[in-house]
């Protein structure tokens, strides 16, 4: 059998649910609290799906999500600027997600920084140490065991690799995928 190309996908609308998306192995970034909102329509869609989750930019189960659209860019700028949280998802809905026999949850960093600006391996080494135990430490809180990631911004360093493989990742995802706004 083939294996199935791999889309990834920020912000989803409605007209994607037209697409043949049962071909491919669906991967959302960044937990977006409108991606939750298509649950049950893309729970219909006989594929692998995988939910890539930043374990500090979640939603408090006591705030008001916002359920507008809003790109993925806007939606993390209103969280490094204002530390606004309202448009992802809540550990409730996250845990949901992960009791789907097609949906499973994967890392997405803590922090979710760029890393073109840290200088030095030594920084580096230590900020991906520390970001990667956070997360790691965030998902077993709330009982969730990944062995999927997704590089932020596609950063795909082998010291990055090294130290997720190091703490049990088996499955690397990055620039591989194929975005889903190249097939409408």
């Amino acid at each position: 059998m083939k294996e199935k190309k791999v889309l990834m996908i920020h912000e989803f609308k409605k007209e994607m649910l037209d697409l043949n998306l049962e071909d491919y192995i669906l991967t959302f970034d960044d937990g977006l609290y409108t991606q939750y909102l298509f649950l049950e329509e893309l729970q219909q869609i006989d594929t692998k799906k995988i939910f890539f989750i930043s374990t500090d930019i979640i939603c408090p189960e006591d705030e008001q999500q916002i359920g507008e659209f809003i790109t993925c860019r806007e939606a993390h700028q209103k969280y490094f600027a204002e530390n606004k949280t309202a448009y992802y998802m809540k550990w409730s809905q996250i845990k949901e997600i992960n009791e789907d026999q097609n949906c499973s949850i994967g890392g997405h960093s803590h922090f979710h920084k760029n890393l073109k600006d840290v200088n030095g391996l030594k920084e580096l080494f230590d900020y991906l140490t520390h970001d990667t135990e956070r997360m790691l430490k965030n998902f077993k809180e709330n009982s969730i065991k990944i062995e999927d990631f997704c590089f932020p911004y596609n950063y795909e360093a082998p010291l990055y690799r090294a130290i997720l493989e190091k703490n049990g990742i088996q499955n690397f995802y990055g620039k591989e995928r194929i975005a889903i706004e190249d097939l409408l």
